[in-house]
């Protein structure tokens, strides 16, 4: 049984920087992998289960039509599913494993990128792959179908800037008694 892609490689392909000669299998492979691993997790097992099958009868029904709500899903998707997928395949696009070892894919005529280059691609990627499943989990939130609604335990914290910000109360007390010590000046505060 053929696995449905919620995105096809020639999708990926013509929305990316990917090149229409890369080796197609690894782009397949990717998003199914993503979808699989990650998809599922963003928009719920049952949404999930449901467009599925959604996808199923349009390839195999003749005259299906999608409704309203679930073409606006697949929009919401579609961006998530692009640059999931590419981040799952930047590895193994870049290397593979043979007999003698790992090896770096190169080019007669490429020049090749360091790990720098596959990191900041990463890193790019992964910002906006983190504001399209934002857009997502929102649009899961507010729609009006009670099924969509996205699952609680789905981190939404997103890595936009790089700063984190934890979730520590603040000590008023402690940082005042910190900040005395510092200035060699304390005073007792009645309260």
């Amino acid at each position: 049984m053929k696995k449905i892609q919620f995105i096809s490689v020639q999708e990926l392909k013509d929305n990316s920087i990917v090149q229409t000669n890369v080796d197609e299998k690894i782009l397949s492979q990717s998003i199914t992998e993503y979808q699989d691993l990650e998809l599922s997790q963003v928009i719920g097992k049952a949404t999930y289960k449901r467009l599925s099958n959604v996808l199923v009868s349009g390839a195999t029904i003749t005259g299906y039509t999608y409704s309203d709500e679930d073409v606006l899903l697949f929009e919401m998707i579609k961006p998530v599913m692009i640059y999931g997928s590419l981040l799952y395949s930047l590895s193994p696009l870049h290397y593979k494993v043979t007999n003698k070892g790992l090896q770096n894919i190169t080019d007669a005529n490429a020049q090749t990128g360091d790990s720098k280059d596959i990191e900041a691609l990463k890193a790019t990627y992964s910002s906006r792959l983190e504001g399209y499943k934002k857009l997502l989990i929102e649009h899961l939130e507010t729609d009006d179908d009670p099924e969509t609604d996205a699952p609680s335990d789905v981190n939404t914290s997103f890595g936009f800037t790089g700063i984190s910000i934890p979730d520590n109360s603040f000590n008023e007390a402690e940082a005042y008694r910190n900040s005395a010590y510092k200035t060699g000046y304390y005073r007792r505060i009645i309260y």
